[in-house]
Parts: C-alpha cells; structure tokens; sequence
C-alpha cells in the first residue's frame, strides 16, 4: 500500500508541470483605459528655526510619533485570533487526547459553547447600546408627548 501511494505521488509531482501545456489556462489582465493623475510634490519655503526651536521641534516630533504608535484597545488582527485559536486548539486537543470518541465529541461541545458565548456577548452589548439610545430617545421627546 505504501509503495502504491509512493508511486502515486512521484507522478502527480513528474507530471504536473504537463498540466500547463495541455490545458493552457492563460488569464490576463488588461488595463487599457486606466491613465495615472499627475504627481507633483513642492517643498514649502520656510525659514531656518534657531537651534532652540529645532530642538524642542524634535522633542515634540518624537513624542507625537510615540503616541501615534500606540493602539487604542488590544489590537491583534487575523493573526492573533489565529494563534489564540490554535492555543486553544491544542489545550483542548491533549485534555481530551486520550478519551477515544468522548474526546471528540467533549471537544466539539466546548468550541460549540464558545461559539455561543461569543455570539451572546456579542447579542448583549448590542442590547446595551440600544438601551442607551432609546433611554436618550424618550429623554429628548418627554416634553413633547404632553
């Protein structure tokens, strides 16, 4: 069996660049009608700062760069939620490793479970803000009713 999946193998990777030449699947892009605005660029004239003023004008420069680089909130991305899910995986994974089918099932309770609290979260915060908006709502329009 090895030998046969081997050998299945080798030739799919032999003869997959014969692939190209029989089918001939050329896709192109054309971009005939696209024409690129005019780019210039002029310095502004100004006049030389003395070295006190260049001075605290790179001291500020440096702490507006300092705060631009932070992030409000915990930033992160596709690929922290990646890692984290995978970390999750794997805790998940070796818990349940050696229950057999209880395992897998166990483990696809919890990430059912996590999914449902997510969207539950997710559910209540929404809820929350519409709160607030229909406690300013009738806030605004309470003398208009009478």
């Amino acid at each position: 069996m090895k030998k046969l999946a081997a050998f299945f193998l080798a030739a799919t990777l032999i003869l997959s660049p014969i692939g190209n030449i029989v089918f001939q699947d050329e896709i192109t892009a054309e971009a005939r009608g696209y024409k690129s605005g005019k780019k210039s660029f002029s310095t502004p004239n100004r006049v030389q700062p003395n070295k006190a003023e260049k001075k605290q004008d790179n001291t500020n420069q440096s702490n507006n760069k300092a705060a631009a680089s932070k992030k409000p909130g915990t930033g992160g991305g596709l690929m922290k939620g990646l890692m984290l899910g995978g970390l999750a995986g794997l805790l998940f994974g070796s818990l349940f490793a050696n229950m057999g089918m209880l395992g897998s099932i166990l483990g696809l309770m919890i990430n059912v479970l996590a999914i449902v609290f997510i969207i539950f979260m997710v559910r209540k915060i929404f809820a929350i803000f519409k709160e607030k908006e229909r406690k300013r709502n009738e806030e605004m329009n309470q003398w208009n009713n009478r």
